[in-house]
C-alpha cells in the first residue's frame, strides 16, 4: 500500500440528491445505527464498488506490483477414472472440454479484469467460446509435486486482458498427452510468457518416503487410470473456500458419461453471466461504529511491531542453516549447491533423485522470495480419534491444528538455538501469534445456513468471490510447561469471535474508502512488507465435506470419477504473508490433507524439516494425550 503503484481510487465524493440523499449520508434510523452489521438497502445508498467489481480487498491484490510476487492459490485433485471410462483412457481435449464446462460456471473465472473501472467482464457467450489457460505435462515419478511448486510461485501477467487470470496444469501418462500439432497442442499456454523470467527454484525438502504419520502425500491406486490436475487462481478473484467450491464444479462433470461422450456440446452451454455479491456492498457504516475498530488496528499498525520471524534473506549470514542439513536416509551425501540442476525456462523442474533427498540450489541475497510446499496427509481413522479427543477436552479440530503448528514452531525455534549456540531462554520467545482465516458467506443473500440450511448444498458456498476474514492472537503464551489442551480452549474461544472481528475490520475498511482522503492517508501510511511474518502460523482451515465425486471406496458399479488425493494452500513469498508457516486444511470423507508453505528466504530447509516432523508428531500425540499434557510432552 506505501507504493503509489497500489493506489485503488477510492471513489470521489457525490454531491447530495436532495434530502433524502442528505439523510442517507447522515447515518439514517437510530435502529440502523444500532445494527453491528448496518445492512442497507441498495436504494438509500449506491454501492461503494460496482456490483461486477473487485471488492475493496480484492483491489489491493489485483494492484500487486509487477517486480513483487502476486498473492496465489493453488489445489490439486488425483483423479482416477471410473472402470467405465478405464479401457478407453481419456483424452487431453476431454479433459480441457470439462474445465470450461466448469470454467463456464462461474462469473469471475468467465471474466478480464477491466484496469481502469477493476470490473470483471465476461468473455463469451458460450463455454465453447472462452479463452482456458492450460498446460499439460507427461507424468515422470512424483513430477506433480514440482508443477505445483512451479504454479504456486509463478506470477499471472496482469495486463494480458485476452487470459482470464486462473490458470490449469494437468499432469498425465505420458500416452495421455495432447498429439504434437494438435489443437490442443497448439492452445496451451507456457507458465512463464515469452517477455517474463521464470525464478530459480532454490531448495528442495526432503521428500524420501518416511514411516512418520502423516508426512508423506497418498500414493497413487495401484495399477489405476489417473491424472492430477492443478487449479492455481489470482487471489483477487476469490477466496479459498472459492478454490474448493470450483473444484467442487470440476468433480461434478467427471463421470462416465462426460468421459466417454463423442461431443459434450460446449457451444450449447451459456456462460453465467451473474456477478457474485460484493460483500462491501452490503454495508454502510457509521463513524461511531468503526472507531473503536479502527483505534485498535492504528496500534497494531503504526505502534511497536512484532519482531519479524524468520530469516531476512538480506545477507549470506541469515542462509548459515542451510548448512546444517538434516541427515539424509542414504549414504550418499547431500549434493552442493553448485551439483543442483539448472530449472529449464517453462518446463517442470526433474524430481529430486531418492539418494539425495535434500537439495540446496542457489539462494541469492535480494531476490523475490519464493515458496516451497510439503504435501501431508492423515486418514479419516486417524482424524476420527483426533475429533473424539478434541471433543472430550471441549475444543475443535481448528484449534488444535493450531496448537499443534504453535508447538511445532517452538520445536525449529528450539531447534534454531540449539544449533545456532544461542541461549535457548534468550531467544526462544515464550508467546507466538496465530492467524486462521474464515468463512463469512451465511451472510450472503443466497445463504440458507442461518436458517439451518445443509452446508453440502448451499448456494453461498458455491460461489466464486471474496468473502473470507480471520482472526488472530499475536500472544499466545506457550511454553514447555503449557498444558496443551488449556491452549486449544483458549484457541477455540479465539475462534469464536472471528465472525465479529472480521466484519468489523471489512467496515473499517468500507468506511475509510468512502472517504479519499482517509484512504489516501491509510494507503502513505500502511506497509505491507513491515507487516509480513509477525505471526507463528497461518491456519486457512476450508472445512470437513463430503467427496463431491465417488468417494476412494466407492463400489465398481459407480460411474463418477474418484478422488484420492488432493489439497490447497496459499503462496507464503508476498509481501504481507502473515505467518512464518502458512497450513492450507481440507478434509473430504474424513481424510485430511494438510498443505504446509513457506518462503525459503525466511525458512531454512532443517527448520522446515522440524516444523513438519514435529507437526505431524503433535497430531499423533494429542490424539493420545491425557489430561494436563504439555508442550515438552508433545516435543519430547
Amino acid at each position: 500500500m506505501s507504493s503509489a503503484n497500489n493506489h485503488l481510487a477510492p471513489p470521489k465524493p457525490k454531491p447530495a440528491g436532495g434530502a433524502a440523499g442528505a439523510k442517507s449520508i447522515g447515518g439514517g434510523s437510530t435502529r440502523s445505527k444500532a445494527s453491528w452489521l448496518s445492512f442497507r438497502s441498495s436504494r438509500s445508498r449506491a454501492p461503494v464498488v460496482d456490483t461486477n467489481g473487485l471488492s475493496i480487498t480484492e483491489r489491493f491484490f489485483f494492484k500487486t506490483p509487477p517486480h513483487k510476487q502476486q498473492v496465489l492459490m493453488c489445489i490439486m485433485l488425483r483423479v482416477r477414472l471410473p472402470a467405465q471410462s478405464e479401457a478407453r483412457g481419456v483424452r487431453a481435449e476431454r479433459i480441457v472440454d470439462l474445465v470450461r464446462i466448469a470454467q463456464a460456471k462461474h462469473y469471475r473465472l468467465s471474466a478480464w479484469v477491466d484496469h481502469e473501472s477493476l470490473a470483471a467482464v465476461p468473455f463469451a457467450d458460450k463455454a465453447a467460446d472462452l479463452p482456458c489457460c492450460f498446460r499439460f505435462v507427461a507424468r515422470a515419478g512424483d513430477n506433480w509435486m514440482d508443477t505445483y511448486v512451479d504454479e504456486i510461485n509463478q506470477n499471472f501477467d496482469a495486463d494480458d486482458v485476452s487470459r482470464p487470470l486462473w490458470r490449469t496444469a494437468v499432469v498425465v501418462p505420458p500416452e495421455w498427452m495432447p498429439a504434437e500439432g494438435s489443437e490442443c497442442w497448439a492452445k496451451q499456454t507456457p507458465l512463464v510468457p515469452s517477455h517474463a523470467k521464470k525464478n530459480d527454484y532454490p531448495i528442495y525438502y526432503n521428500r524420501a518416503e518416511s514411516s512418520q504419520l502423516g508426512l508423506n502425500p497418498q500414493p497413487p491406486v495401484a495399477g489405476s487410470s489417473y491424472f492430477d490436475i492443478m487449479f492455481t487462481f489470482h487471489h483477487c478473484l476469490g477466496d479459498g473456500l472459492s478454490m474448493l467450491a470450483f473444484a467442487r464444479t470440476f468433480l461434478e462433470c467427471t463421470d462416465a458419461a462426460h468421459f466417454n461422450a463423442d461431443d459434450l456440446h460446449l457451444e450449447n452451454i451459456d456462460v453465467n453471466k451473474e456477478p457474485p455479491p460484493v460483500l462491501d456492498n452490503l454495508f454502510h457504516p457509521n463513524v461511531f461504529e468503526v472507531i473503536p475498530t479502527a483505534a485498535g488496528m492504528a496500534i497494531k499498525t503504526f505502534g511497536k511491531k512484532n519482531k519479524k520471524l524468520g530469516h531476512t534473506g538480506e545477507s549470506t549470514a541469515d542462509l548459515d542453516g542451510l548448512t546444517h542439513l538434516p541427515p539424509s536416509p542414504s549414504p550418499s551425501p547431500t549434493p552442493s549447491p553448485s551439483a543442483t540442476p539448472e530449472p529449464e525456462s517453462v518446463t517442470p523442474i526433474p524430481p529430486t533423485p531418492s539418494p539425495h533427498p535434500i537439495s540446496v540450489g542457489p539462494v541469492l541475497p535480494g531476490n523475490r522470495g519464493h515458496t516451497n510446499v510439503r504435501f501431508m496427509y492423515f486418514s479419516s481413522e486417524f482424524t476420527n480419534i483426533l475429533r473424539k479427543k478434541s471433543r472430550a477436552e471441549k475444543t475443535t479440530i481448528a484449534a488444535v491444528l493450531v496448537v499443534a503448528a504453535l508447538t511445532a514452531c517452538r520445536g525449529v525455534f528450539l531447534h534454531g538455538a540449539k544449533r545456532d549456540g544461542k541461549d535457548i531462554k534468550k531467544v526462544v520467545p515464550n508467546s507466538q501469534g496465530w492467524v486462521i482465516t474464515n468463512s463469512i458467506r451465511h451472510i450472503l443473500p443466497q445463504s440458507k445456513l442461518l436458517q439451518g440450511g445443509d452446508r453440502e448444498t448451499d448456494e453461498a458456498l458455491k460461489v466464486f468471490g471474496g468473502y473470507a476474514g480471520s482472526v488472530s492472537n499475536n500472544n499466545l503464551k506457550l511454553t514447555d510447561d503449557s498444558h496443551v489442551w488449556d491452549r486449544c480452549r483458549i484457541v477455540k474461544r479465539g475462534i469464536a469471535t472471528s465472525f465479529r472481528a472480521s466484519i468489523q475490520r471489512m467496515k473499517v475498511a468500507n468506511y475509510a474508502y468512502r472517504h479519499p482522503k482517509i484512504w489516501e492517508m491509510m494507503e502513505k501510511r500502511v506497509d505491507l512488507a513491515k507487516l509480513s511474518r509477525s505471526f507463528s502460523v497461518e491456519v486457512a482451515n476450508l472445512g470437513a465435506w463430503e467427496y463431491p465425486c465417488a468417494p476412494p471406496d466407492a463400489p465398481v458399479t459407480d460411474e463418477r470419477a474418484r478422488v484420492d488425493y488432493f489439497g490447497g494452500a496459499l503462496n507464503s513469498s508476498f509481501e504481507g504473508a502473515r505467518g512464518l508457516f502458512s497450513c492450507g486444511i481440507i478434509t473430504l470423507g474424513g481424510n485430511m490433507s494438510v498443505f504446509v508453505s513457506y518462503d525459503v528466504k525466511s525458512v531454512t530447509v532443517d527448520e522446515a524439516e522440524v516444523f513438519f516432523i514435529a507437526f505431524s508428531e503433535c497430531l499423533k500425540r494429542m490424539s493420545e494425550a491425557k489430561k494436563g499434557a504439555t508442550v515438552a510432552d508433545m516435543l519430547a
